[in-house]
């Protein structure tokens, strides 16, 4: 069984909605930060009350994080119906990256990537990506069998990164980019079929 941290960064009753959704999606999407800094970050956005939580946060080692147990929702994608539906699950990963003058990794906050950790593929005009680790990977398999267990969502994950305008109506496991045009979130690097093969295998 899966340890889940539910306590390190559980937030408060004033950063989500006290209703209970039932739930037809699981949302995927990354921090576009350098290690946990988007929590630090939404810590302190509009004075420690925003609503812009995800419900799980799945560090580079493969720790995961309960901000808010998953009956409930808040306003993650900012968009009513599908934050209603929809679990999220944030994995921290920095995206897109850009090379500086003196050859060094970059996002778009100028924090600095491990060079070990930069991949390069051509999408949506980027060139670099943080690649994810494979403990993170087995873990964010780990917990969406978890989730879909729970809230009898089905175990199957939408086969493109790409927006598209009925991503709400899909049951199973989407992304971010799915809902939001020219996201790259999550990036192309997340490799669909085999977290789709795992996704229905047996990981013990």
């Amino acid at each position: 069984m899966m340890h889940i941290d539910n306590e390190t960064y559980n937030v408060k009753e004033v950063n989500r909605y006290k209703t209970q959704t039932v739930k037809t999606q699981i949302v995927l999407a990354t921090s576009l930060r350098k290690n946990s800094y988007h929590i630090t970050r939404l810590l302190h956005k509009e004075f420690g009350k925003t609503k812009r939580w995800n419900t799980y946060t799945i560090s580079r080692d493969g720790l995961v994080f309960e901000h808010f147990d998953s009956k409930f929702h808040s306003d993650f994608l900012g968009k009513k119906e599908a934050d209603n539906q929809s679990i999220s699950i944030v994995l921290e990963n920095m995206g897109c990256l850009f090379q500086s003058s003196d050859g060094k990794y970059i996002n778009w906050l100028n924090e600095l990537c491990n060079e070990d950790d930069v991949i390069e593929k051509d999408w949506l005009g980027y060139h670099y990506w943080e690649r994810f680790p494979d403990e993170q990977i087995l873990s964010t398999v780990e917990l969406c069998k978890v989730l879909c267990d729970k809230h009898n969502i089905e175990k199957k994950c939408i086969d493109f990164h790409h927006y598209h305008k009925d991503t709400i109506k899909f049951k199973g496991i989407v992304f971010r980019s799915n809902y939001i045009e020219d996201s790259s979130d999550v990036n192309p690097l997340f490799d669909i079929q085999n977290f789709n093969e795992m996704l229905n295998n047996d990981l013990e």
